[in-house]
C-alpha cells in the first residue's frame, strides 16, 4: 500500500568495510545497481572510500559510444491479459492533454 511516503535508502556510515563491499561487488557482479540493494551498498561504499570513482555517462550512453547494444528490459510486471486497451490509454493521455491547456473561453475550461 503506498500512502504518498517516499522511502529513501540510508546513507552509507563511516564504519562500512572496504573488504566486505569488495567481496559483494564481486559476488554480484551479474546483479544491476538499480535491482540489487547489496551491489548499491557495495558500490556507494566503495565510492565512499575511494576505492572507484563513479561513471560520469549513463550505462547506455557508455554502451553506444563502444557500439554495443544497450539491453532492455522486457519483462512486464503484468501479463498482455491484465494490460487495459491502447484506447485506454489513449483516453487519458487526452484527458491529460485537455488539463495542459490554458483555461480559456473557447477551449471548453473557461467561462
Amino acid at each position: 500500500m503506498n500512502d504518498g511516503a517516499l522511502l529513501i535508502p540510508p546513507n552509507i556510515c563511516g564504519f562500512a568495510e572496504v573488504e566486505v563491499a569488495h567481496t559483494q561487488m564481486r559476488q554480484h557482479r551479474a546483479c544491476r545497481i538499480e535491482r540489487c540493494v547489496w551491489k548499491r551498498a557495495a558500490y556507494y561504499t566503495l565510492i565512499r572510500h575511494g576505492r572507484i570513482t563513479p561513471p560520469t555517462l549513463s550505462p547506455r550512453e557508455r554502451a553506444h559510444r563502444r557500439g554495443i547494444e544497450f539491453p532492455t528490459d522486457t519483462a512486464t510486471p503484468y501479463p498482455a491479459e491484465g494490460m487495459p486497451e491502447l484506447r485506454m490509454f489513449q483516453h487519458v493521455l487526452d484527458g491529460l492533454a485537455q488539463l495542459a491547456l490554458p483555461a480559456y473561453p473557447g477551449n471548453g475550461r473557461g467561462r
